[in-house]
């Protein structure tokens, strides 16, 4: 299992998609968001994914340097259409655009359509929190048919929507939740398999509605499922999973779980501005009275601490920052066979 700093995998992608016919501007800014991932701990969402956007890039199903449009925009809102174009790319200039908006009309709204993969929510919404506001996101994957079975169903219907929440506590460690709203997206399953892992139990069932801790059993064939969060009460994960559906798919037109339009993502990002509510200090102050009401619990057994929302991952990064990212064999050899393939040298 390689170890590598931030620095080395930010390079080794920049070259890769570089490679693959990515505009460079595009592809540092590609490379930062996966190992901005990598750093929090969000392996799903990180450098593994370099494999799959070369292939996107080559079926046309990620288009570099892509012509952005605003469909239609006023003061507190905009759709946006990315032609295709890189996710994060069209992610990071969505959420610029809610900040700005929400300085000068209180609530910025924006409307992502037609973009590839946009990465970890989580990064969007910080964005927002850095700016002394709130952020909101919801994502959706668009009309692909799902990786999820509707409650009490055994076919795949629903996609594996995510949603994510950010707010300044007035450090460098912001609220921030940030779920798939499936127990697991899909990219921990696909890690798990390249790693060699079992996944735990509540996370998948095969293709009879049994539960499972392979994650070959996801693919199949026949497919199996990923569980709605909420274990017992599942239909709560599968209810907010349609919410997440009808504000990033249907809202911004970038289609719902089944309209089978190509691979990528639909985002609904919202920033509110605090100081038009109330002074950011006197927030910041509840928000930190709160978290140390929170975490002054009596623990459980085993349990040393109690983790505020985002402070597991501001402290991995802190640590991955110093000790550097460790990627799976089986992870950092699909990464070697990526580099091979678009026709860059030895990678180390």
């Amino acid at each position: 299992m390689p170890t590598k700093t931030a620095a080395e995998l930010k390079d080794i992608v920049i070259r890769v998609l570089d490679a693959a016919g990515s505009v460079h501007e595009e592809s540092v800014w590609v490379a930062e968001s996966l190992i901005d991932a990598n750093l929090a701990g969000h392996d799903s969402h990180g450098i593994m994914r370099i494999s799959l956007y070369v292939d996107r890039i080559k079926s046309g199903q990620i288009v570099p340097g892509a012509p952005v449009d605003i469909v239609r925009e006023t003061a507190s809102m905009a759709v946006i259409d990315g032609h295709g174009g890189w996710g994060q790319v069209l992610a990071k200039m969505g959420m610029e655009m809610a900040i700005k908006k929400a300085r000068s009309a209180s609530f910025g709204t924006i409307a992502l359509r037609n973009v590839g993969h946009a990465g970890r929510m989580g990064q969007w919404v910080t964005m927002a929190a850095a700016e002394n506001m709130i952020g909101l996101a919801y994502v959706n994957s668009r009309g692909a048919l799902g990786e999820m079975f509707p409650w009490g169903g055994l076919e795949r219907r629903l996609n594996l929507n995510a949603t994510a929440f950010a707010a300044p506590s007035g450090s460098d460690c912001p609220v921030l939740v940030d779920v798939s709203l499936s127990v697991a997206a899909g990219g921990k399953i696909i890690h798990a398999l390249l790693a060699g892992e079992q996944l735990p139990e509540g996370y998948l069932v095969d293709s009879k509605g049994r539960p499972t801790t392979d994650p070959a059993d996801f693919e199949g064939p026949p497919p199996g499922a990923v569980l709605p969060i909420g274990g017992v009460v599942g239909h709560k994960g599968y209810a907010l999973n349609i919410m997440a559906d009808l504000m990033a798919g249907a809202l911004t037109d970038a289609g719902v779980s089944g309209q089978k339009t190509p691979q990528g993502n639909g985002v609904l990002l919202q920033v509110i501005n605090i100081e038009d509510f109330l002074p950011v200090d006197q927030y910041t102050a509840t928000v930190n009275e709160y978290r140390n009401w929170v975490k002054s619990a009596r623990t459980k057994p085993g349990v040393e601490e109690i983790l505020f929302p985002g402070e597991l991952e501001y402290r991995t990064a802190q640590q991955r920052r110093r000790k550097g990212i460790s990627i799976p064999q089986g992870v950092w050899n699909e990464i070697l066979k990526t580099a091979k393939k678009v026709g860059l040298g030895a990678v180390t």
